[in-house]
Parts: C-alpha cells; structure tokens; sequence
C-alpha cells in the first residue's frame, strides 16, 4: 500500500473549500437546519494561515509552538461542548442555537491553533 503524503503544494489549495461556507447562509432563505453545518466549512480558511508554515521542516521549537497552540485551542472546544450540553438539556433553547453553538465552537477551536500557531512562530 502507497503511503500518500500531503504537501505545501497539494494542502495550500484546501483554504478555498472555506468559500463553501457561505452556504450556511441558504438557512435563512429555507430555514432547513442542514444549512446551519455549512458554516463548519470556515475552517477550512484556516489552510491559508498554516501552508505558508508547512514549508518548514519540523524542529523541537516547531513542536512545542504547536502544543502550545493545541493547548489554547482545547480550551474553546471543551467550552463550546460544556455550553452545547448545558443548552440541550433545556428544553426551551430551540435546536438552532445549539447547531450554531457547536458549529461556532468547531471553527473557532480551529482558526484559533492557525492564529495561535503562526503567532508562536513569528515571535
């Protein structure tokens, strides 16, 4: 079996999936809860911050920069997953708050690291 290893220059195209983002927006033509999912693909914008760094062979700084921002980001998702359990246990919170709740959560936990991650290299 081939191994296929994903480069700088097969990943730095992947950004322009974030576009297909904007479709989340249909949910307020249709009203179909679906759409809310849509927004998830914003995170994917988040290939443009990190292609530039791939180029980089890993070092030790490299690794450590990246637990770091693996660190912070964790924080937003286990915030997002607390709040996601605290609103569906209500059963007045209707279930597009907590669609957009978790979708929020997922992009923002990755756009973070990007953030994060290119901070810690450039400092």
């Amino acid at each position: 079996m081939k191994k296929i290893k994903l480069n700088y220059k097969s990943s730095k195209y992947f950004g322009f999936f974030g576009f297909f983002g904007f479709g989340g927006f249909g949910y307020f033509v249709n009203h179909n809860v679906s759409n809310l999912f849509l927004f998830c693909f914003f995170s994917f914008f988040s290939y443009f911050i990190m292609g530039k760094l791939a180029k980089e062979m890993p070092d030790e700084r490299f690794i450590e920069n990246s637990a770091k921002a693996r660190s912070k980001a964790l924080t937003i998702s286990l915030l997002a997953l607390f709040v996601v359990g605290f609103c569906s246990s209500y059963s007045f919170i209707p279930k597009e708050v907590i669609v957009l709740i978790s979708v929020i959560g997922w992009v923002a936990t990755i756009l973070t690291y990007a953030f994060l991650f290119c901070y810690y290299e450039k400092h």
